[in-house]
């Protein structure tokens, strides 16, 4: 009963927005020539790369490498096997959604668990740092200073996530045995490569998907503020660009940005959820760990910020 009543309310969503489509079809074709423009410009040239090449990596053991460097640290903050160390820095340097994709990488290859995966999932989903200070900081709020506090800011708050979660039960890491790769260069070559477009592509019908929503929002809601709310929900980008244009001050529209992009936004959600599909790494984690970490990152950024 509660299943189909679920089905009806999902079949009335989709309905509205298909007519919706029908009635407004200029619209709808402009915002999704828009996406396309920026998924063929800007996620395919900064993603792709850090996709191919760190599933290559993972394949031939670098891996170890990093977690000789930094695992030791953090191990012991975070209780977690020196070789999880790879899904923290490159989920810091890469940007949303590829920290959920090293996690599955490495849970795959056996060198974490899924109690790890499940505790890597709540503080690996982070904004790309270029992109938080090039282009919110120093491009829209006009201040590559306050673009640097977001991000560390954004950072400190997805760590300090990372420790509310830990697991308290002490791992034995020597059972986390990595699986040697037996397969030729050129194939992983083509798995990686299949992979990754894979991702890239679903990432495109997840944002095409939410900015038709958001342009029904817009249409409906007159209010700049609430609208400009229920898009930072759905999707960050186009939310950040409103902000920084409106009236609010400095401190306000910093703590906003900080607060929607350390939610992540529904269509980064959902890209992760397509991300782990098939794994039992637990989604519920990820999205408590998100709501807690905008709400800090917001605190944090108001209570600094003058």
């Amino acid at each position: 009963m509660k299943k189909n009543f679920i089905n009806i309310l999902i079949n009335t969503f989709l309905i509205a927005i298909l007519a919706y489509i029908f009635t407004y079809s200029d619209n709808i074709k402009e915002k999704v020539i828009f996406v396309i423009e920026i998924w063929k410009n800007s996620l395919i040239p900064s993603i792709f790369p850090f996709l191919l090449l760190s599933n290559l990596l993972i394949e031939y053991g670098f891996v170890n490498f990093i977690s000789i460097i930094f695992g030791p640290l953090f191990s012991r903050i975070y209780n977690l096997p020196p070789k999880a160390s790879f899904a923290i820095i490159g989920s810091i340097f890469t940007g949303f959604p590829t920290g959920a994709k090293y996690i599955k990488d490495l849970l795959n290859n056996k060198s974490i668990s899924l109690e790890d995966a499940n505790h890597l999932i709540t503080f690996t989903s982070y904004s790309n740092p270029i992109f938080v200070i090039s282009v919110i900081g120093e491009g829209l709020l006009k201040s590559k200073k306050i673009g640097i506090i977001i991000f560390i800011i954004h950072l400190i708050t997805g760590l300090i996530i990372g420790v509310l979660f830990k697991n308290k039960k002490k791992n034995d890491y020597s059972q986390n045995q990595s699986n040697l790769n037996n397969n030729s260069f050129i194939n992983n070559l083509i798995n990686s490569i299949n992979d990754s477009f894979h991702i890239l592509i679903n990432m495109l019908g997840i944002i095409i998907f939410f900015s038709i929503i958001m342009q029904v929002i817009d249409s409906l809601i007159v209010e700049s503020f609430i609208s400009c709310l229920f898009n930072g929900i759905l999707e960050v980008t186009s939310s950040i660009i409103n902000i920084s244009k409106s009236n609010y001050s400095l401190k306000l529209k910093a703590s906003i940005i900080g607060f929607f992009i350390s939610f992540n936004g529904l269509s980064v959600h959902f890209q992760i959820k397509s991300i782990i599909e098939g794994t039992q790494i637990k989604y519920r984690k990820y999205f408590v760990a998100r709501i807690l970490q905008s709400l800090l990152c917001f605190i944090f950024l108001f209570l600094i910020i003058n």
